[in-house]
């Protein structure tokens, strides 16, 4: 079975979105920071096993492996790109909504992006990434902050670095399988996920 998936990162600028989409589809790093001018977006096709599409299941539901071609988009998070975002959520699977862990106004700002997302897509699955965990040193929100806002409002929570390669897989493998449950009835047997 073939499937097509549009993921959405959002979230403020410099926080990694589009350094995400890249580790993923490309395995690539760029180290100079350069701005994402509206909307850009990469594709990669993966294969999930049956285990991998039952991981976060409170039963066994798939036997089969799934073949999903996987298009991760990401827009630039300045406030002059706000007027392209509306278009880019539509026919959105799944969102990521990506803040800097070392960065507290990138924190601040996740309910601005939730709220835009939410009232484009009502129903979407939605994943917080805390982003940059190679720097987890300089972490400027507390572990429990956002675990507390994770439960809050029900979203699942993937730590991630896009410079090490940490977590990206699984963030976007993660994404691909919560797409594929989107508005199916296998929703309800989901239990939460953090990582």
């Amino acid at each position: 079975m073939n499937q097509l998936q549009k993921i959405i990162c959002v979230g403020s600028a410099f926080v990694g979105k589009t350094s995400l989409a890249r580790r993923f589809t490309l395995n690539t790093f760029i180290h100079s920071y350069i701005p994402t001018l509206g909307v850009s977006w990469l594709t990669k096709t993966i294969t999930l096993t049956p285990e991998q599409l039952n991981e976060n299941l409170t039963k066994e539901i798939y036997s089969e492996p799934m073949k999903i071609r996987m298009s991760c988009w990401d827009t630039g998070g300045q406030e002059m790109f706000t007027y392209l975002r509306p278009k880019y959520y539509t026919g959105a699977t799944c969102a990521i909504i990506v803040y800097d862990i070392t960065n507290q106004s990138s924190f601040d700002d996740l309910d601005v992006w939730v709220n835009e997302v939410l009232s484009k897509c009502p129903d979407i699955p939605v994943i917080i990434s805390g982003n940059k965990f190679d720097l987890n040193e300089a972490r400027s929100i507390d572990k429990d902050t956002i675990l507390d806002y994770i439960h809050l409002k029900k979203f699942d929570y993937v730590e991630t670095s896009a410079l090490s390669g940490f977590n990206v897989d699984k963030l976007f493998h993660h994404a691909s399988r919560l797409s594929h449950q989107y508005g199916e009835e296998m929703l309800k047997f989901r239990k939460e996920y953090i990582l």
